[in-house]
């Protein structure tokens, strides 16, 4: 991506380079991006609206409209190198009275100030020059202006440029401004009458920085001062969530919603009981927050997900519905006007469309239920042979005669849809097992293999953590565990998962070769090469085994053990034309040029156009050196 300023690369999710980033840093519309378009009431008023009154007898009248000096010319003539303290004293007053006319408040619960265009200039001045008077004067208190100032950078660390640049100069420019705003808030004495403000916006600004424990510690000194401020108990009860405290966040946040109900409120607690399983709870907690706020639209889209999970997908789709109804403007009148149509259809009109065909028939099922003796046996046959279709129609055929309640085919149906592609089919399964039995193990890893296969592998992991709980020999639980820490390049921990199933059962293959490839990304050659050969002693006939370790001696140049292990692998998979070539670099790397040659044909023969064989080629009918 180009940087919208100056046309340079940039990473890909950043509009400007760090350089541009830079100099917009220092540019207040960019510090503190205006949220009101115009001038604002202050200066027109001191541009259009000051008086001079006259005195004595005068011709005309006694009152004359003249024009105020800026407030922008007054804050930046100050000379901050050249002040003596005293001068620091009355600018900081001056400063004080200037950012309480532009809407800059003592205190605030959110980042957010609402500037003109020339407002940001005139904080952005005054910002900078209390700042250096700041160091000039360190023992100068002025309780007022520094709990300006911390909001004035908190306010900055939610800037719009701390979403437009790259991601690691947002990162440090923000970190900077909230430690300049817990810096000023930490200056104001304890004997203060408003050390309790800035022992609360501290509070709330190390919550906003996910510095979890320093929050619950400076809010929960805050809240001796203000006991019935339920801004400052849900502020504690997300620093008691992210801390893992999630029983005693439910608490709080139950004290806090007996005294004001709201949607956000509500939205929280789901979830937090989401994180505690308690998964009825937490949908009941997000239908109250779409009560109240029939527009909310992150409180429709986590009740619809957390449904959907569940199995209960008629009520997912009606809640769809609703979530349509608050994204469209006018939808709800729209549907009003349908609804009221359709009860005005003649009942001739309404019998007729009753008896419509529909525009597919039903699909007739291929099999006959007498034909089949075993169900489990067939289908778990039909998924052998890939046949994922049949297995799905036999599986859901038992489903009926069981009433939708047989543990064992609800799994295999889940697997069956799973390995078809059919992931939203997979979900509503695998909920309506868990539904009925929420200690199910196998359950939960069924649940984690469809959310990974969704992408969603952090709820995966959770999900086989939690069948690892119920059954603390789940093999499969910390194979597949380690796999999805694989995938996501998560070595250390693949290892650890990988290890974790093998202490329950040594001989489990897939764990083997699993903890082989994080130990070879880990840079653990040698005990790679323990843990593929165990692999190999469980499965000497695995064709990714023999390549992976082929691949991996030939990487570390033990070209004769690297060569025999090729030859085994091409014995199985003589089609494989990279290996013919990497075979050919190993014997050549022994001096043996003819064995060698022979390789690279046959890669050849395999591959015309295989790059790397014909430059070899080249080199060793040319008498050049392999380098």
């Amino acid at each position: 991506m180009s940087c919208i300023r100056c046309g340079d690369a940039t990473e890909e999710s950043a509009y400007l380079c760090e350089s541009c980033a830079d100099t917009c840093f220092q540019d207040p519309l960019f510090f503190f991006p205006p949220t009101i378009i115009g001038e604002s009431l202050v200066e027109r008023l001191r541009h259009e609206a000051s008086a001079l009154i006259r005195l004595g007898p005068t011709t005309g009248g006694d009152i004359d409209s003249v024009e105020g000096q800026s407030f922008h010319e007054t804050v930046s003539a100050f000379d901050v190198k050249k002040a003596i303290e005293k001068e620091a004293k009355s600018y900081y007053e001056v400063a004080n009275f200037v950012l309480s006319q532009y809407g800059v408040p003592l205190y605030s619960d959110q980042p957010k100030l609402s500037l003109t265009e020339e407002g940001s200039r005139v904080v952005a001045e005054i910002a900078h020059k209390v700042n250096t008077l700041s160091s000039q004067y360190p023992k100068l208190i002025n309780s007022d202006i520094f709990l300006r100032m911390g909001l004035i950078y908190w306010s900055a660390s939610r800037s719009v440029l701390m979403r437009a640049a790259p991601v690691r100069w947002c990162r440090e420019k923000r970190k900077f401004a909230l430690l300049r705003s817990l810096e000023f808030l930490g200056r104001i004495p304890r004997r203060d009458d408003l050390y309790s403000l800035a022992m609360k916006m501290s509070g709330l600004i190390l919550l906003d920085a996910g510095a979890f424990e320093y929050a619950e510690e400076k809010l929960s000194r805050a809240r001796k001062s203000f006991p019935d401020d339920m801004v400052l108990v849900r502020a504690l009860a997300k620093t008691h969530f992210h801390m893992g405290n999630v029983d005693e966040a439910i608490s709080l946040l139950e004290l806090a919603i007996s005294v004001s109900e709201s949607a956000d409120a509500w939205f929280e607690k789901g979830e937090y009981l989401k994180k505690l399983e308690r998964y009825e709870e937490a949908i009941s907690a997000y239908e109250e927050a779409v009560l109240i706020d029939k527009n909310y639209i992150k409180g429709y889209k986590a009740l619809i997900h957390l449904l959907r999970n569940m199995g209960q997908e008629d009520e997912a789709t009606r809640r769809e519905a609703d979530l349509k109804i608050a994204l469209e403007p006018g939808a709800a009148a729209k549907l009003e006007e349908l609804l009221q149509a359709e009860e005005m259809i003649l009942p001739e009109e309404s019998a007729a469309k009753a008896k419509r065909q529909p525009l597919m028939e039903k699909r007739r099922p291929r099999i006959k239920r007498e034909h089949i003796s075993d169900p489990i046996k067939e289908a778990n046959r039909a998924l052998s042979l890939g046949d994922f279709d049949t297995a799905i129609e036999i599986l859901r055929m038992r489903l009926t005669e069981k009433k939708g309640a047989d543990p064992a085919t609800l799994i295999l149906l889940t697997r069956a849809y799973l390995y078809n592609g059919q992931f939203e089919q997979a979900n509503r399964v695998v909920g309506q097992l868990l539904k009925k039995d929420r200690d199910s193990a196998a359950g939960w890893y069924w649940k984690a293999k469809v959310d990974f296969a969704q992408g969603r592998w952090g709820a995966a992991i959770q999900h086989l953590d939690r069948a690892a709980r119920l059954l603390p020999s789940f093999v499969d639980a910390f194979a597949e565990k380690g796999l999805i820490f694989l995938a996501n390049q998560r070595y250390k921990e693949a290892e650890q998962a990988f290890a974790e199933a093998l202490t329950h059962d040594k001989n489990d293959a897939r764990a083997w070769l699993g903890r082989a490839k994080a130990q070879r990304l880990m840079d653990k050659w040698g005990a790679s090469i323990q843990s593929i050969d165990q692999f190999l002693a469980l499965m000497p006939d695995s064709r990714e085994g023999l390549l992976f370790k082929a691949e991996m001696l030939l990487e570390k140049d033990k070209s004769q053990e690297a060569e025999r292990a090729f030859a085994k692998y091409l014995d199985l998979e003589p089609g494989d034309s990279r290996a013919w070539c990497s075979r050919g670099i190993s014997l050549q790397s022994l001096g043996l040029s003819a064995d060698a040659v022979k390789s690279f044909k046959k890669c050849l023969e395999l591959d015309p156009g295989h790059e790397k064989a014909l430059q070899w080629l080249k080199i060793i009918e040319g008498g050049g050196k392999t380098g």
